[in-house]
This record gives structure tokens, C-alpha cells and sequence, in this order.
């Protein structure tokens, strides 16, 4: 079995795939009611496959699914050498948004973040909003989970096992797209590395007439032609039915009107895709939380290299002006604002005040007295 793994994977590799998500990676090595000896520890055998994986190619993958307690998906990361996995889905992260989200307060992400244990060198976590199954958010509590299913899926149809959302974010968030584009701004901006669900760079809708987690699996609209551009056979013959509706079908959602639209969705996660792969300090840095009053605002700051960047979200539908004090040893001079929308110089005594629209999403490169502007 292992060696037809190996061989699968170096078929794919040629094909050029750049990794690949293990599922149900705990499952996948439980070793529990196999009778004859088992002549590899689980972990080796993980730790095996890695390396086979970048003997072909150094820069692939292995993306794993580890749905557990923190400390618990740190060992499938390896040793201190990081010999296993290369990234976790960060599913306790993904879940305390959700309940922050619904809360519009921070909080619970705070806790979350301070949560995650430290990683090897070369690992990272791999979050998101959406994926392709439920929205799980078996981590919370139960009065916890209630909270998110009375906002986001109160018909007993929208949920799923008793501890997830069969939906996808936008029909959860009504389309509000102030609302929508604050979520993925976030998620881009926490410690790890951004992942998409194919449909979300457009604001796709889940299709609850599809059984179970297959609800949000419905095919991509790629255009307002018939079955979405997603195929030219007759539409009772595709193997998933495509999203119906003048708002949520492809008519109203594709991606081929967003491409011509300035102002759309797809526009919008283009350019923050591009200021995240500008922005290594979020990938690299030593990360910590701002301290603000305002409980609905999150504020990041990353350090690398001697450079600094600060995300700030406000989670809430009202404006907030949000003010932090810098240390005069830091000697920063003023922020540089990463999206365009005005920068921002310090107060004499190092206070900066941000003003945030409602749902408002902010990034800023913090410059130095002498520094030349780093965009």
C-alpha cells in the first residue's frame, strides 16, 4: 500500500501538482485492530513520505487535514525538525472566527491565536474560511455552536452531524460585501498561510438541494452561459446540479462579469492576494496582538527583519477610530497604508489613531525616521 501511495503521488508530481491535502491525517495512521505486526511506527511512515515527496520536488507540498486540540496537530508536524507535514488546516483557528464573527468581537480569536502552539522552522499553518465540507465547529461549546447556528443557519436543512454549516460565507453574511471582504482580508492576515476554496474569489453560494457536505461542491460559475460555463452537456446529466436563482446562480455570479468589473469580488481578492505575497512579514514574523479597547477591533503586529506591519480589523457593522500607543524606542515615524486608502503619521507622544469603517480593513507598513517608503 505504501509503495502504490508513492507511486500515486509521483505520477501526479509529473503531471506538475505542487502538493497535495492529506485527509483525515489521524485516521489515516491509526494503526487500532490491524492483527498482523505492523513493521512501521505510524509517524516514520509519514515522515517517509515527505521525504520521498521532495526527493521529486523540493518545492511540492503536504497540506494535512488534523482536526484535533493544538498541542495534539503539533506532533503531525514532526519533531523539531519539521520531518512530517509541511502545513495543518487551522481548524480550531477557523472556528473561534466563526464565533467571533457572529460576536463581532475579537475575543475569541485572541484566545484562539494565543492558543496555537510554536511550529518547526519550515511549517506553517494553513487557514481559511471555507473549505469543501461543512464548516465545522465541533471545538466549541454548545452553547458556543448555538451561537453561530441561530446567526448563520437556524433551519435545521443548513446544518449538518449537529456541529457544522453545509453553507458557504456570503449567504451566511447575506451578501454584504463590506462584510465578505473583511472575513478574507482577516483570514489573510493571520499567522499562516491563506487557503481558498475555489468559488469564494467570486462569492459563490452553496446549493442546499445537494445531499449532506456536497452542498457547498457545486460547479464553478465561470459565466452566465447555460450550467455556468462549467460544462456543455445537458444540465440533468452534470453530476452535481449547478446554483439556481437570478442573485446566487451564475447570472448573477460568474466569473467572467466580475473579471470586467473594477469594484467585484474576484477584483478585490486579486489585489489582496498580490499584498499578501508583498507582505513576508506576515508569513515570516514574530506576531503579536495590539492591545485596543474596542473589543470588536483586532489588531496584529508582525515583526521581521526589522520591519513591521500592523493589520487592524473591525469586526462590527459601525465605524470605529481605534488608538494605540508605539514605544518612542521603536522609532517609527509613521505608517504606510498597504491598500492606498492614506497614511498615517505618529503623534508626538508615538499615539496612532485609526479610523475603520464599518467592517473596515486596514493594513499598514509602519516606516521608520530615515527609512525609504517600502510600499
Amino acid at each position: 500500500m505504501r509503495d502504490e501511495i508513492r507511486k500515486i503521488v509521483g505520477f501526479w508530481l509529473e503531471l506538475g501538482l505542487s502538493g497535495f491535502r492529506v485527509d483525515a491525517v489521524p485516521f489515516l495512521l491509526e494503526t487500532a485492530g490491524i492483527a498482523d505486526r505492523v513493521d512501521m511506527a505510524p509517524h516514520d511512515w509519514l515522515c517517509d513520505l515527505r521525504g520521498f515527496l521532495g526527493r521529486r520536488q523540493g518545492d511540492a507540498i503536504l497540506m494535512g487535514e488534523v482536526n484535533l486540540e493544538p498541542e495534539e496537530v503539533r506532533r503531525f508536524f514532526g519533531g523539531e525538525g519539521g520531518d512530517e507535514l509541511h502545513m495543518c488546516l487551522n481548524f480550531n483557528l477557523n472556528q473561534t472566527m466563526a464565533l467571533a464573527i457572529v460576536r463581532a468581537d475579537a475575543g475569541a480569536m485572541v484566545h484562539g491565536m494565543r492558543a496555537l502552539p510554536s511550529l518547526p522552522r519550515d511549517a506553517q499553518w494553513g487557514n481559511f474560511v471555507r473549505n469543501h465540507d461543512e464548516w465545522s465547529l465541533d471545538k466549541l461549546t454548545e452553547a458556543e455552536r448555538e451561537e453561530v447556528f441561530r446567526e448563520f443557519g437556524r433551519k435545521e436543512e443548513m446544518q449538518l452531524f449537529g456541529r457544522g454549516l453545509r453553507r458557504r460565507l456570503p449567504t451566511m453574511l447575506d451578501g454584504d460585501q463590506a462584510r465578505i471582504r473583511m472575513v478574507y482580508g482577516l483570514m489573510f492576515s493571520l499567522p499562516g498561510a491563506p487557503v481558498l476554496f475555489y468559488g469564494e474569489e467570486i462569492g459563490m453560494s452553496e446549493n442546499l438541494a445537494i445531499p449532506g457536505r456536497m452542498s457547498v461542491r457545486s460547479p464553478m460559475q465561470w459565466s452566465d452561459e447555460e450550467n455556468g460555463g462549467f460544462s456543455t452537456a445537458p444540465g440533468d446529466s452534470l453530476r452535481r446540479p449547478v446554483v439556481s436563482g437570478k442573485r446566487w446562480g451564475p447570472a448573477g455570479v460568474n466569473v467572467a462579469a466580475q473579471r470586467r468589473d473594477d469594484g467585484s469580488l474576484l477584483n478585490w481578492i486579486e489585489r489582496l492576494i498580490r499584498r499578501r505575497h508583498e507582505t513576508p512579514e506576515i508569513a515570516f514574523g514574530q506576531w503579536s496582538v495590539v492591545p485596543v479597547q474596542d473589543p470588536a477591533v483586532l489588531a496584529i503586529r508582525y515583526n521581521w527583519d526589522g520591519r513591521n506591519v500592523l493589520t487592524i480589523h473591525n469586526l462590527h457593522s459601525k465605524p470605529r477610530t481605534t488608538s494605540f500607543k508605539v514605544a518612542p524606542a521603536d522609532g517609527w515615524e509613521g505608517l504606510i497604508d498597504l491598500f492606498g486608502r492614506g497614511d498615517f503619521a505618529l503623534a508626538k507622544n508615538g499615539t496612532v489613531t485609526i479610523e475603520l469603517d464599518g467592517y473596515g480593513c486596514r493594513w499598514f507598513r509602519v516606516r521608520r525616521s530615515g527609512e525609504a517608503i517600502l510600499l
